[in-house]
C-alpha cells in the first residue's frame, strides 16, 4: 500500500468545510476537565487545541510539533495563553518525554492526528529501530500511538485519528499486543477516507481509537471494547457521538479474545461463524502449502514486454514480436539459470479474467542468462523464492477484487503481483484450486485482512478443512472437469454451473 502524508491543520482548516464532526467526537470521548494536563503530540495549526480551550479555556496543554514553521504559527496564535506550552521537538525522540515514560507517565489526556505516510531517511529509520525495537518503524503513526500510550498516566485517556491498518496488518502485531495488554480500548470507529474527497490520504479507511491506560494486564485483557464500522458519511460520526452506534455495524469485543486471534488481529467481520473458523482452525493453508511472492526484475519496462497494448497496465511497454519468444521451454534446472540467447518467456502477472485457468499469458520477461544474472545480483531486483519457479501450483492476484480468481500455474515464472501457492503434496493442488475460488475463502480473506491487498502472510492463514476421501476425490473430479471445459472452450454457463456446485460444497464443508 502506498501511503499519503497530511497534517491536521490542512485537513480541517483548508480542505473541509466543516471540522466539527471529528473534533467534537474525539473531545467528547476524552471527557476532559480543567484539572487535566493534555498533550497534543503533532499540533499542526492547533485545530484540537482550539476545540479544547473553547470548552475548557484554562486547561493545560503541551503542544509539540517538529515543523519549525508550524511552531512559529502556534506560538504567535497562543501568545496570550500561558496555559498552552508550544514546543519545537521530535515527539518520538524528545528526552524530557523519555523521563516522563520512566516515571510512569505525565499526561491525563492525549489527543491528535499523528503524522503518517511521511518518507523517513535511512539514518532516522535506523534510530527508530534502535529506540522502538520490535515495532514496525516505517509507519510513524504507529510509533506515535505506542509513544503516547507510554506517556499517559495510569487511567489517562487518548484519542487519535489514524489509518485503520493497525487493526489487522501483520506488521503491526507487536503494537496490537502492546495496546491489548496495556490499555482498555474504549471505542474504535472506522470510516472510508473518501468521505473527505478533497484530501488524498493514501489509505482507503481511517479510524478513531479512544483508549484508557491500564497498568494491570488482567484488567486490560478482560475489558470489552466497542468496534463500530459501516460509517459512510461525515455526518455518521455525529450519530455515533450522539449514541446512535446501532445504526452501523456495532460489535462488542473482549480484548482477550482479540489477543488470542492469530497475530492479535481485529476481525472486522460481524459474522461470528467465520471468526470462529479462523480462530479454531486445526489446519491452515501454510501448513500444507508454501505461500510465496515471485520475482521482481527491478525495471519492468526494461525487462518485460507485452503481447498487445490492449492489455491492462501496459502503457509504456514494448510489444513483443514472435521471434523474441522462446519456442519451447527447457526443463528445469537449466531454465532457472536462463537461456543462452536473448529470448522472452511468458510470466504470470496481475489479475486473471477467469477462475481456475488463465486463458492467455500476455506478459513476457527477458530470460536470457544475462538477464537472469541481473535479477540475481542487482540491488533493485529480487530473485525471490526461485525454488518455486517452473513448478506446478496456484496463483492468486495480490490486489483484491469482488471475487477471487485463483488459477493453475505450471512450468512458468510468476512475479510479485501475485501470490504463489505450492502444495507440499501434489494431491492437494486441485482441491486447493477449488477451495481458493470459493466464496467462503473470499470472506475469510477479507476478515483476516480487510485492506485492498492480499499477501503471502495472510493467504497462509486461511483455514483448510479436508473432507473425507470420497468428498475430496469428488471435488478434484469437479475441478478437473472445469479445467477441461476451459481448455475445450466450452460454454461459460456450464463452467459456472459446476463452479456453483463446488461453491455450495465448500460452504457446507465450512458449515456456512
Amino acid at each position: 500500500m502506498e501511503e499519503g502524508d497530511f497534517d491536521m491543520g490542512n485537513i480541517y482548516c483548508s480542505y473541509y468545510t466543516k471540522c466539527d464532526y471529528i473534533t467534537n467526537y474525539m473531545c467528547k470521548m476524552l471527557d476532559f476537565n480543567e484539572q487535566h494536563k493534555v498533550l497534543e503530540p503533532s499540533a499542526g495549526d492547533g485545530v484540537f487545541i482550539d476545540k479544547l480551550i473553547e470548552q475548557v479555556p484554562n486547561i493545560k496543554i503541551d503542544a509539540l510539533d517538529l515543523n519549525q514553521e508550524a511552531v512559529k504559527v502556534l506560538k504567535n496564535k497562543y501568545s496570550n495563553k500561558p496555559n498552552i506550552n508550544v514546543i519545537h521537538t521530535d515527539t518520538l525522540f524528545n528526552e524530557d518525554l523519555d523521563k516522563y515514560v520512566k516515571n510512569g507517565g505525565e499526561y491525563d489526556r492525549i489527543i491528535g492526528n499523528p503524522p503518517y505516510g511521511a518518507w523517513l531517511d535511512y539514518d532516522k529509520r535506523a534510530d527508530l529501530k534502535e529506540k522502538y525495537s520490535g515495532y514496525y518503524v516505517k509507519e510513524t503513526y504507529s510509533l506515535f500511538l505506542l509513544r503516547c500510550i507510554s506517556l499517559l498516566k495510569n487511567k489517562g485517556k487518548l484519542s487519535f485519528i489514524i489509518p485503520d491498518t493497525f487493526l489487522f496488518l501483520h506488521r503491526h502485531s507487536s503494537l496490537r499486543e502492546y495496546i491489548l495488554t496495556n490499555t482498555k480500548i474504549i471505542e474504535v470507529i472506522t470510516f472510508p477516507s473518501k468521505v473527505f474527497p478533497n484530501v488524498q490520504f493514501g489509505y482507503s479507511k481511517l479510524s478513531i481509537i479512544t483508549l484508557q491506560k491500564e497498568n494491570d494486564k488482567n484488567t486490560a485483557t478482560n475489558h470489552t471494547l466497542r468496534l463500530i464500522t459501516g460509517l459512510k458519511e461525515k455526518e455518521d460520526i455525529d450519530l455515533v457521538r450522539e449514541g446512535k452506534a446501532n445504526n452501523f455495524n456495532y460489535m462488542e469485543l473482549n480484548q482477550q479474545d482479540i489477543y488470542n486471534n492469530p497475530n492479535h488481529a481485529f476481525y472486522m467481520n460481524i459474522n461470528e461463524q467465520i471468526n470462529e473458523i479462523i480462530n479454531n482452525a486445526e489446519c491452515r493453508l501454510g501448513d500444507i502449502a508454501n505461500c510465496v511472492t515471485g520475482i521482481y526484475v527491478g525495471d519492468n519496462k526494461r525487462f518485460m514486454k507485452v503481447k498487445s497494448l490492449n492489455v491492462r497496465n501496459s502503457k509504456g511497454y514494448e510489444i513483443i514480436s514472435e521471434d523474441e519468444i522462446a519456442n519451447e521451454y527447457i526443463e528445469e534446472p537449466n531454465l532457472i539459470n536462463g537461456l543462452s540467447e536473448k529470448k522472452y518467456i511468458p510470466i504470470v502477472k496481475g489479475s486473471s479474467n477467469s477462475r481456475y485457468l488463465r486463458k492467455e499469458y500476455p506478459w513476457f520477461v527477458n530470460w536470457s542468462a544475462e538477464a537472469v544474472n541481473h535479477y540475481n545480483n542487482d540491488k533493485k531486483a529480487r530473485f525471490q523464492n526461485s525454488q518455486f519457479y517452473f513448478k506446478q501450483g496456484i496463483v492468486l492476484p495480490m490486489v483484491k477484487s469482488s471475487m477471487i480468481r485463483a488459477t493453475l500455474i505450471s512450468n512458468m515464472v510468476f512475479d510479485q503481483s501475485v501470490v504463489g501457492v505450492f502444495p507440499k503434496q501434489e494431491k492437494y493442488t486441485l482441491f486447493l484450486l477449488g477451495l481458493l475460488n470459493s466464496d467462503i475463502v473470499r470472506d475469510i480473506i477479507t476478515t483476516i485482512n480487510p485492506s485492498a491487498n492480499n499477501s503471502a502472510n495472510y493467504i497462509k492463514k486461511i483455514p483448510v478443512i479436508i473432507p473425507n476421501e470420497e468428498m475430496f476425490n469428488f471435488i478434484i473430479h469437479k475441478v478437473k472437469t472445469i479445467i477441461n471445459c476451459i481448455y475445450n472452450g466450452e460454454d461459460e454457463v456450464a463452467i459456472r454451473s459446476i463452479h456453483n456446485e463446488l461453491n455450495s460444497i465448500f460452504s457446507s464443508l465450512y458449515l456456512i
